[in-house]
């Protein structure tokens, strides 16, 4: 322990002494009203490249956008539904109709209204198969949606704009979990800006570059690519927005570490290598939540769909010791890709590490050990870094022929829908509160890049028990199928469970309001009610 804290200290050190070169200040200053302008700096921990609610954003872009757009709804740290722009809905008995109460007076920032034909426009784009959108699973049980991606249909029979303030989806058959599938809510997008735009050319439409006209609490004045993004309070939205500019920082997790520091950042979602280091930090505090997703490795499918090879690659990392040694116990393993507790039997494959058990299924399977295996990861986390530093050793003892691949965050989809990656690192999701949003990684239709299942898995076999379950009412019945995917797939292996981590967050005591959440990327869930004191 004295050794990690020095070295996290020495880091911490050094980082410190480059800031005189490296960091801007963001100080508070006077407005023309004489009133003081109050400011935050925030770490974003990648480089966003773009801010569009359609594409598959990365988490410094999911964090970014939950600052500029607002979905019907949210995902709170209990990880239960939070109003956004919908200040209350309704479940019908059969699950089958939802029904959505839009606030009073809502507007965009640019003073336009924003009404229930903005979602009804959403939502459609969402679905278009000219868009391509790779987020369309919340809308496959919608009225009208097989007619859409057909091309009978332009529009969603099932979402209807009842007047400016209500909006009724109804879906083919009940689902339960419909509003779990939207995770943190689907930005809403402006009609009167996006309106006349072809949807087959929309998703590289100039707006989402630098998104000007908000429905969160926050405007994009600025995005300095690989620098920051500064954004300015939305005067019109439905809440009061306690904090006038926020300064979104591109910075590698050391120097965000040093800033805490020296007074220079107020929000930091921090490694566990750097807690202790920063629990002794003046001004600091730091909170915690457990996270609703969890790190874990793609599998290329194409590549491995042999299902001993997938176990012997799980057999063959210790996850237990990367909990214990990388991330100081904050985490715990898992074995199956759904999370939500009432779904997961207590009699799975715990896959604890066995090196000889990994080799012996590698064996039966005929895997060429002489083949390279790559492991591909965006650098600059340190508990990753280090995960990946595990695994790579972990690989290597038993024969295998694995190097690292750093890549940048732009090329990790494309890499994903051309096959062209081996072992692949991913986290985050907010897979906890139902099994539909785990099936969006797991279903055959929902291959990167229709949907989430990024490892370009598919069994027809778990297929039936994940659609099953997602349109049975009774809730004990339900229960029961699921368990069911839940062994098959702890027996597939489609991804390489590493581990669900807790996540944990440093602020400067000058920030108040905020709240821990496990989501990283939904971390500035509720910004509008921060403020700042001197």
């Amino acid at each position: 322990m004295r050794s990690r804290i020095a070295v996290s200290a020495l880091a911490l050190g050094v980082a410190t002494a480059m800031l005189a070169g490296c960091a801007s200040s963001s100080p508070d200053t006077e407005g023309e009203t004489g009133d003081a302008l109050t400011s935050a700096n925030l770490y974003l921990y990648q480089k966003p490249v773009v801010f569009n609610p359609l594409a598959p954003g990365q988490g410094a872009e999911q964090l970014t956008m939950s600052l500029v757009y607002n979905g019907l709804f949210n995902v709170g740290p209990d990880f239960e539904s939070v109003p956004r722009l919908a200040e209350s809905w309704d479940v019908a008995d059969d699950a089958m109709t939802y029904t959505f109460h839009l606030r009073d007076g809502l507007t965009w920032s640019d003073d336009e209204p924003l009404t229930a034909d903005d979602v009804v426009f959403t939502y459609n784009l969402f679905v278009n198969p000219d868009v391509a959108s790779p987020n369309t699973a919340p809308f496959a049980a919608v009225v009208g949606f097989d007619e859409v991606q057909d091309g009978t249909a332009d529009a969603l029979e099932g979402i209807v704009a009842e007047d400016d303030q209500t909006v009724t989806i109804s879906l083919a058959e009940p689902t339960p979990g419909f509003l779990a599938l939207f995770g943190s809510g689907y930005g809403i997008l402006p009609e009167h800006i996006l309106g006349d735009v072809e949807p087959s050319a929309i998703m590289e439409h100039e707006f989402f570059k630098k998104p000007t006209v908000s429905s969160g609490p926050y405007v994009m004045t600025e995005f300095n690519v690989d620098q920051n993004v500064v954004l300015e309070a939305n005067d019109n939205y439905w809440s009061e927005v306690g904090i006038d500019t926020l300064y979104l920082q591109m910075v590698t997790s050391d120097v965000a570490t040093a800033q805490l520091a020296t007074g220079e950042t107020d929000v930091v979602q921090i490694s566990p290598q750097d807690l202790a280091t920063v629990e002794g930090l003046d001004g600091v505090t730091v909170s915690s939540a457990p996270s609703p997703g969890f790190l874990r490795l793609l599998v290329n499918f194409q590549k491995f769909d042999d299902e001993r090879v997938r176990q012997a690659f799980l057999y063959a990392i210790d996850r237990q010791g990367i909990i214990d040694g990388v991330l100081g116990g904050h985490g715990e393993t898992i074995n199956s890709t759904i999370m939500t507790p009432w779904a997961l039997p207590d009699d799975l494959e715990a896959y604890e590490y066995d090196p000889a058990r990994a080799q012996e299924l590698l064996e039966e399977a005929g895997y060429d050990f002489s083949q390279e295996l790559r492991l591909s990861w965006i650098p600059g986390t340190a508990d990753r870094d280090a995960a990946v530093a595990v695994v790579l050793e972990n690989l290597k003892a038993i024969g295998i022929n694995a190097v690292a691949d750093q890549m940048e965050s732009a090329n990790q989809l494309g890499m994903i829908e051309n096959a062209e990656y081996d072992l692949m690192v991913s986290g985050g999701g907010t897979y906890t509160p139902d099994p539909t949003v785990s099936a969006n990684a797991l279903l055959c239709d929902r291959v990167f890049p229709a949907g989430g299942n990024t490892s370009l898995f598919c069994d027809e076999e778990l297929d039936t028990l994940l659609n099953e379950g997602a349109v049975t009412a009774d809730e004990d019945e339900r229960a029961a199928i699921y368990q069911d995917a839940v062994r098959l797939d702890n027996e597939l292996v489609p991804y390489l469970w590493l581990y669900v981590p807790d996540t944990l967050w440093a602020t400067s005591d000058r920030l108040q309001g905020f709240e821990p959440h496990g989501d990283f990327a939904n971390g500035f869930w509720n910004a509008a009610d921060w403020t700042v004191t001197d």
